[in-house]
């Protein structure tokens, strides 16, 4: 398969998240009705609905619910397939749109987002700490 013909399999819509509405971040796949999240996305949103997609309602395992699948077709498209930044026009490749964000002046002005993006890694040990 060519390099460009694995992103042509996907439109730009495709490499947004249903929930948050931006660029994947870690896309997951729903092995029953196939939609793709930010894993982050699809755990909250697990958390919040019980055991349902939050896009179609459809039926989540309860492997899924804990351990969703990666969507590597969709990880490696976005390596491939770049789009326009939404404030900028910036053509950027998808895998690196969300890294884009972080230092788009005309980006952060329009959605709110402070000129220095703390970069906090937070972790929890086994009592919540």
């Amino acid at each position: 398969m060519a390099e460009g013909a694995a992103a042509a399999c996907f439109s730009e819509d495709d490499f947004y998240c249903p929930v948050c509405q931006e660029v994947f971040k870690t896309p997951v796949r729903t092995a029953n009705c196939q939609h793709v999240f930010c894993r982050k996305c699809f755990l909250t949103a697990i958390r919040e609905s019980g055991t349902h997609c939050p896009l179609c309602r459809g039926s989540v395992t309860k492997k899924e619910r804990t351990y969703p699948k990666r969507a590597l077709d969709v990880e490696s498209s976005m390596k491939k397939a770049s789009g326009g930044c939404r404030c900028c026009e910036k053509q950027v490749r998808f895998s690196w749109m969300r890294q884009h964000y972080k230092t788009c002046k005309k980006y952060q002005d329009e959605y709110g987002v402070s000129s220095i993006i703390p970069n906090l890694q937070i972790s929890q040990d086994s009592t919540g700490n």
